[in-house]
């Protein structure tokens, strides 16, 4: 009888230690999921397959809200004081510039592109891909001169397009990327892209709350260690599907590198 009623007694210390455990560790759990989530978004919207394609039809506004906390960007934003131009998003970066993001899509102009495709009439192809260009550039031309100010935003815009077929057509334009992010400091991106460069800017934010919180993490952070070497191979995997995209994050600097300054600092703290 008094050994089975010292091994209940046992197992109720060993059941109160470990509940004490979990409460000490729920907060900082909840925590490093969040520091978390954004990497798994960005594994996912890089893998490809069905979700990429119904990524496609999702608007601007649920990209950003699913990455972003409210506080962190602002909707139908007037930009430059007094201008009366409203860009649709922008958002609020660390170092308090604002990036700014607005949806284009000449959707008229593509079903032209489409249908001279059917009809395989090569000159109306080639008009059709030239009003496209044209078009992009006059959006890009805009984008630059009413929502983008030195000393407000960044030295760099966003130009959303919501479909990756006519993303993948405004790639095959010979460099006209490339000519737009030279002469306007626009970027243009699909969805997918989209959604791998600005979860790389909300990892920046996280990167930040880890620093500061470092010497607490430090017991959990061997289980994220698995996670930024994971994080290592999607940034390369987005380097070869979004080249033009990371040639415009110069003066950010890689998010990849800043991560791993941080395990450098923390594998200091703890040693």
């Amino acid at each position: 009888g008094s050994q089975s009623s010292d091994s209940n007694e046992s197992l109720r210390d060993l059941d109160k230690a470990v509940e004490r455990q979990e409460a000490t560790l729920f907060g900082l759990t909840k925590d490093i999921q969040s520091f978390q989530d954004p990497l798994n978004k960005l594994n996912r919207y890089l893998s490809g397959g069905t979700l990429a394609g119904k990524f496609g039809e999702w608007s601007l506004e649920a990209i950003i809200k699913d990455i972003f906390h409210s506080n962190q960007f602002i909707a139908n934003a007037e930009v430059i004081p007094g201008s009366g131009k409203r860009v649709e998003f922008a958002i609020k970066l660390p170092e308090g510039l604002l990036l700014p993001i607005d949806a284009k899509f000449p959707s008229g102009l593509f079903d032209n592109y489409l249908m001279a495709v059917d009809s395989k009439d090569q000159q109306l192809v080639k008009k059709s891909k030239d009003d496209i260009k044209r078009h992009v550039l006059n959006d890009a031309r805009d984008i630059n001169a009413k929502y983008m100010q030195s000393g407000i935003t960044i030295e760099l815009g966003v130009m959303y397009i919501p479909s990756e077929s006519l993303m993948q057509l405004i790639d095959s334009i010979a460099n006209l990327r490339e000519e737009i992010f030279r002469d306007h400091r626009v970027l243009i991106m699909g969805p997918n892209s989209l959604a791998a460069y600005l979860i790389s800017v909300h990892m920046g934010f996280r990167t930040l709350a880890l620093n500061e919180r470092a010497s607490e993490i430090m017991q959990e952070f061997g289980k994220l260690k698995k996670e930024f070497l994971n994080f290592s191979s999607s940034t390369e995997d987005l380097q070869k599907r979004a080249d033009a995209m990371l040639k415009a994050v110069n003066e950010h600097a890689t998010r990849e590198r800043q991560m791993e300054k941080a395990i450098k600092n923390m594998d200091q703290l703890d040693s």
